[in-house]
């Protein structure tokens, strides 16, 4: 089996990962997003659920569905809760995406992509098992003024800004970065250099 170039996708909050993520997926990448994996568990009916449940009581749930904004509710007001729902957590997803792999392996794809928002903060972290990084990076004014308009407060951003390792050090580890300033399709041509490169790059590995 020849190997598909594996590229891990993350960035600050509000930054456009899952925007290049859509662009990648429609130019011919195969992409997994860590957290729609997880959501896909996220039931009491699961073993992961299961375990969710176990951790936060009943409270977190909405018939046989775990509610996500609640669990984070609670976990974000307690680091031993949060590193024990990533304890929970991050190996399933972990695994969901080497199996995703393995599948999108036996496929004609430019590459491989996954979405993985905690890549450099996750003690659990692929960050060794793929080929290459790509930060989306984005200035911080911008990234709050766009996530205010998704919804979310000043406390929810700098809460989980605070998890994150700043996005200098990031950028500083990535392999590739793209910037996300400007306008959506500056980001589309910038995405779309950068997937000719990882498509190339994809050939010149498997030949």
């Amino acid at each position: 089996m020849l190997r598909l170039l594996s590229v891990a996708v993350t960035g600050s909050i509000a930054s456009g990962k899952s925007t290049v993520c859509r662009f990648f997926e429609r130019w011919g990448a195969r992409v997994v997003d860590a957290d729609r994996l997880l959501h896909q568990v996220f039931s009491a009916e699961t073993p992961v659920g299961k375990k969710i449940c176990s951790l936060f009581g009943e409270s977190v749930l909405r018939g046989s569905v775990i509610d996500r904004a609640k669990v984070a509710e609670i976990a974000f007001s307690s680091s031993e809760l949060l590193e024990k729902l990533e304890a929970i957590c991050h190996p399933y997803v972990n695994q969901a995406i080497k199996e995703e792999y393995t599948v999108a392996s036996n496929g004609n794809y430019a590459f491989f992509a996954a979405e993985v928002p905690l890549l450099f903060e996750s003690r659990y972290s692929l960050l060794d098992w793929f080929d290459a990084t790509l930060v989306v990076a984005i200035d911080s004014d911008i990234a709050r003024k766009r996530s205010r308009e998704k919804g979310w407060d000043e406390e929810q951003y700098s809460r989980r800004e605070k998890r994150l390792l700043p996005q200098e050090r990031k950028t500083e580890k990535a392999t590739y970065v793209v910037t996300n300033n400007g306008s959506l399709k500056e980001l589309e041509d910038s995405a779309k250099k950068l997937f000719e490169e990882l498509r190339i790059c994809n050939i010149s590995q498997q030949s």
